[in-house]
C-alpha cells in the first residue's frame, strides 16, 4: 500500500508530498487495523527496521536495509532477516547478504555467519552462512579473503574455510589462488583445508596451468609448497597429466622441481598411479627413468607396498621391480 501510494502522490498534481501522504494513509490504515492502539504511526516511524523497509520497498532498492544492518551486531542482522522471511521479500534477503559481503570487515563475518544456517531449515531462503561466505569470497580483495579464512581456521569453521577455498580456486585468478593457499599455510594451518587440496579434483588438468601455481607458489616465496603440489597433482585423474608435466619441467629446464616430481612418486604417490606412470615413461622410450621409479620406489617403502605396487606393473617390468626387491633397500 505504501508504494502504491507514493507513486500516485508523486503524479498528483496537487500533492503534500510523498513523505506526508506516506504518513496520512499509515496512519488510516493503523486506525483501521488496530483503533486500540495509540500513537502507532509514532511508533511505527521511529523504528529503523521498519523506516528501512519502508524506503527499501518504496524504491525497489535494498540499499537502505544493508546501511542500517552493516553497523548493527549479528543478532539484529538475523532479526532483520527474519523480518524479510516474515515477508517473503526473498531477493531483498539476497541483497542484504550480497551488500555486507561487500561492507563488512572480515572481522565481522565469522560471527554473522555462525548465526546464518538455522534461517535455511526450510530449503528456500537464501539466509545461508555458506552463501554469505561464498559471496565474500567473489567480490573482496583476495587479502580480505586471506585475513577471513585465517580467522575461520582459528574459530574451527573449516567448512567455511573450505568453501573460500572453493569459490576461489574455482572463480578466481591463478595468482589469487596461490595467495590463498600460501596464506593458509604460513597462517600454520597447513595445506588442507576441508577438502580442498588433497581432493582428486583440486587442480586442473592442464599442465601448464600447473606450471603457472608453481612460478606463483616460487614468486610467493613459498617453495615448500611446490612438492606438495606436484605429488597430489594427476591424482584421480590419469597419469599422463603428470607425465605430461613431466615433461613440460624438463623443456621449462625446472630440474628442481622436476627431481621433486620424481621423489614424490617414489615416496608418496599411490602404487597404482606410480605403476600408470612408469609404464607411459617406458611406452615413450625413456626406460632410465622407469626403471629409477621403480627401483626407488622398492627400495623406499615397506615390503607390504612394493608387493602391491609390482602386481600393477606390466610384465616387462616385474623383473625390475623383483630384483631391485631382493637386493634389498637402497638409494632411489
Amino acid at each position: 500500500m505504501d508504494s502504491l501510494v507514493r507513486v500516485l502522490a508523486s503524479q498528483a498534481i496537487d500533492s503534500p508530498g510523498e513523505d506526508a501522504e506516506s504518513s496520512r494513509f499509515i496512519a488510516l490504515w493503523a486506525a483501521a487495523e488496530e483503533p486500540f492502539v495509540e500513537a502507532i504511526t509514532e511508533t511505527y516511524s521511529r523504528d529503523p527496521i521498519h523506516r528501512a523497509f519502508e524506503e527499501a520497498s518504496a524504491s525497489g532498492d535494498v540499499t537502505p536495509v544493508v546501511e542500517l544492518a552493516e553497523n548493527r551486531p549479528p543478532e539484529t542482522i538475523v532479526e532483520i532477516l527474519n523480518k524479510l522471511k516474515e515477508r517473503n521479500w526473498v531477493n531483498f534477503a539476497k541483497g542484504l547478504l550480497e551488500g555486507l559481503a561487500e561492507r563488512l570487515p572480515p572481522s565481522r563475518v565469522p560471527a554473522l555467519a555462525s548465526l546464518l544456517p538455522p534461517l535455511s531449515d526450510d530449503g528456500w531462503f537464501p539466509a545461508d552462512g555458506g552463501i554469505f561466505v561464498g559471496a565474500f569470497a567473489r567480490v573482496r580483495p583476495i587479502s580480505d579473503v586471506c585475513q577471513l579464512a585465517d580467522l575461520m581456521m582459528r574459530a574451527g569453521a573449516i567448512g567455511y574455510a573450505a568453501t573460500l577455498v572453493r569459490v576461489v580456486r574455482d572463480e578466481r585468478y591463478l595468482a589469487e589462488i596461490a595467495e590463498l593457499f600460501v596464506s593458509l599455510h604460513k597462517g600454520g594451518h597447513g595445506w588442507k583445508v576441508g577438502n580442498t587440496w588433497n581432493s582428486d579434483d583440486v587442480w586442473p588438468d592442464s599442465p601448464n596451468t600447473v606450471l603457472l601455481l608453481i612460478r606463483e607458489f616460487l614468486s610467493l616465496d613459498c617453495p615448500e609448497g611446490v612438492p606438495i603440489l606436484v605429488a597430489r597433482y594427476g591424482s584421480g585423474h590419469s597419469s599422463r597429466h603428470r607425465w605430461d608435466l613431466y615433461q613440460l619441467l624438463g623443456e621449462k629446464a625446472m630440474w628442481d622441481v622436476r627431481e621433486g616430481l620424481i621423489q614424490s612418486l617414489i615416496e608418496v604417490v599411490t602404487e597404482r598411479e606410480v605403476a600408470e606412470f612408469v609404464s607411459i615413461a617406458a611406452s615413450a622410450g625413456d626406460e632410465e627413468l622407469a626403471s629409477r621409479v621403480i627401483r626407488g620406489l622398492v627400495s623406499f617403502r615397506s615390503w607390504g607396498s612394493a608387493s602391491h605396487f609390482i602386481q600393477f606393473l606390466p610384465p616387462e617390468l616385474e623383473a625390475i621391480a623383483t630384483e631391485s626387491r631382493k637386493r634389498g633397500k637402497g638409494g632411489p
